[in-house]
C-alpha cells in the first residue's frame, strides 16, 4: 500500500509535462492494480507491479526472458508458396532427389495438391500438411529402387529431428542455420510475461490484454471494472481505479483516442 500512497498524485493536466506524465502514470498505475489484485487472491507471495513488467526478472517469462521470443525453426521460413512443388515449394529439400522429396510427390496425388501449380493458388491447408505432417494414411513411394511406406512426418518436424538428433552433416547444419530465427515464445505466446502474472485476470482479461486497448476501450474497461471484483478487492483498489480513470478520461478528451500502451514492446504507438 505504501507503493500505492506514492504513486497517487495530484492530477493537474496543467502542468508542464503534465501530458507525458499522465500516459505513464496510467501504465504504472494498471501494473499495480493488477498486483494488489493479484495478492487479494493470492497473498501467500509479495505481488509487486513488478510482477506485470517483462522487464523485471519477476514477471518476465522465463523460457524468453522477457523478450517474447525464442531462436528455433521457423516454419514460416520453409515454404515458397509461388513455386510449385514440382520446381521446389518446400525448400529444404528444393534441388534434391531425396526419400521425402518422393513421398511427396505422392503424397500430391493422395490429397490433391497439384504438383505443378503454385502453392499460393491452391488450398492453404496444404501447406500445413507440407510443414507439420499427414497423419492419417501412410503414404507408399519408391526410393532407390525400393517400395517403402511411412507416414509423412513434415518438413518441419524432419529438421528440428536432424537438430535435435545432434546431426553432424555440413548440409544439415547449414539447414538448421538457415531455416532458423526468432520465432514467438511457445511458453508465453510472445506475452513476456510468465504464467503467474498471465494467471491474473479482471473481467477474463490478463494486463497484456489490457494493455493492448485504445484510450475509449481501456476508459470502459476500468468504467466497468468494480463488477467484476470482490468487496475486498474492491476496497483495496477503488482509490486506484479513480486515480486510473480521471487520467483516462482526460486523455480520451483530448482526442488521444488511438493511442496504446502495446506489448509486447510496452512502447506507445498510434495505429
Amino acid at each position: 500500500m505504501d507503493r500505492m500512497k506514492q504513486l497517487i498524485k495530484k492530477f493537474n493536466p496543467k502542468h508542464p509535462g503534465a501530458l507525458v506524465g499522465t500516459i505513464t502514470e496510467v501504465s504504472e498505475h494498471l501494473r499495480l492494480l493488477y498486483a494488489i489484485i493479484g495478492g487479494c487472491r493470492d497473498d501467500s507471495r509479495s505481488w509487486t507491479s513488478q510482477h506485470f513488467s517483462e522487464s523485471s526478472p519477476y514477471g518476465a517469462c522465463s523460457a524468453c526472458n522477457g523478450t517474447g521470443t525464442v531462436i528455433d525453426i521457423d516454419p514460416g521460413r520453409m515454404i515458397a508458396p509461388e513455386l510449385s512443388l514440382k520446381h521446389g515449394a518446400v525448400l529444404l529439400w528444393a534441388g534434391t532427389d531425396c526419400a521425402p522429396v518422393k513421398m511427396i510427390k505422392q503424397l500430391a496425388k493422395m490429397i490433391g495438391i497439384d504438383y505443378e501449380r503454385p502453392l499460393a493458388e491452391q488450398d492453404k491447408r496444404f501447406i500445413d500438411i507440407l510443414l507439420y505432417g499427414y497423419d492419417k494414411e501412410p503414404v507408399s513411394y519408391v526410393h532407390n529402387n525400393k517400395q517403402l511406406t511411412a507416414f509423412y512426418r513434415g518438413c518441419a518436424f524432419d529438421l528440428k529431428y536432424m537438430r535435435d538428433a545432434g546431426t553432424t552433416s555440413k548440409g544439415n547444419l547449414r539447414a538448421i542455420d538457415f531455416f532458423s530465427g526468432p520465432i514467438q515464445c511457445p511458453a508465453c505466446n510472445g506475452s513476456k510475461l510468465n504464467p503467474e502474472s498471465m494467471a491474473i485476470t479482471v473481467q477474463g482479461q490478463s494486463i497484456v490484454e489490457v494493455l493492448k486497448m485504445p484510450i475509449p476501450e481501456l476508459l470502459s474497461f476500468i468504467q466497468n471494472i468494480s463488477a467484476s471484483l470482490s468487496g475486498h478487492e474492491l476496497d483495496m483498489t477503488s482509490e486506484m481505479i479513480g486515480e486510473i480513470e480521471v487520467r483516462l478520461s482526460h486523455l480520451n478528451k483530448i482526442g488521444l483516442r488511438e493511442l496504446r500502451y502495446g506489448w509486447p514492446s510496452n512502447k506507445l504507438r498510434m495505429n
